[in-house]
């Protein structure tokens, strides 16, 4: 990480940093989130954003500001947590994710901007699996649209038809055809990464 000699010392001199602040916050819930059986899977993905955090850890130990590029796996990994945390709640939109990050707006559409999707794009498409995927749920023709799409964090149904009217299909396929739900929910998964 570029460390000089005095930084090294100044690090050693210091105490039992499990009490602070950023590695409470930041670091040691997100290896807790960690201890899954498919982490040596996850690991390529995972060590930029292990990095990064190091990166912020030091930094704040030394008093020293990190580099924004350093930064930027650590803060998107805590956006997106944030994001699949609280996108069943209707009242979540980019304003929400802007307070939440203490980013600008535009900051925040330029922190995705390397991502498969934008943010607001992000969490609609969470959203529309969740959709899917209580389209795919047995019995889910008992449910009504307007209670599947509440259950998804759709703030309406004209909201929700919209989004699934973006993959492709209507609902109306979806009720009569809940293997399409299942299929088209697996590959949104695989393009937001879950």
């Amino acid at each position: 990480m570029g460390l000089d000699d005095q930084s090294m010392k100044r690090l050693e001199g210091l105490g039992d940093i499990r009490t602070h602040p950023m590695v409470r916050g930041l670091i040691l819930p997100a290896l807790c989130s960690w201890q899954e059986p498919d982490l040596g899977r996850d690991l390529p993905r995972l060590q930029p954003v292990f990095r990064s955090m190091m990166t912020a850890l030091i930094g704040s130990l030394l008093e020293a500001p990190a580099d924004d590029s350093d930064m930027k796996p650590a803060r998107i990994a805590a956006v997106k947590k944030f994001i699949r945390m609280n996108y069943r709640n209707p009242a979540l939109d980019v304003g929400e994710v802007v307070a939440y990050s203490f980013l600008s707006r535009r900051a925040l559409y330029y922190l995705f901007e390397d991502e498969a999707l934008p943010v607001n794009k992000y969490i609609r498409t969470l959203r529309t699996v969740e959709a899917l995927e209580l389209f795919a749920e047995p019995g889910s023709w008992r449910r009504s649209l307007g209670n599947i799409a509440e259950a998804s964090g759709f703030a309406n149904l004209q909201a929700m038809r919209r989004a699934i009217k973006e993959t492709g299909l209507t609902l109306s396929e979806l009720q009569d055809n809940p293997e399409l739900a299942r299929i088209t929910s697996f590959g949104l998964r695989r393009v937001i990464g879950l």
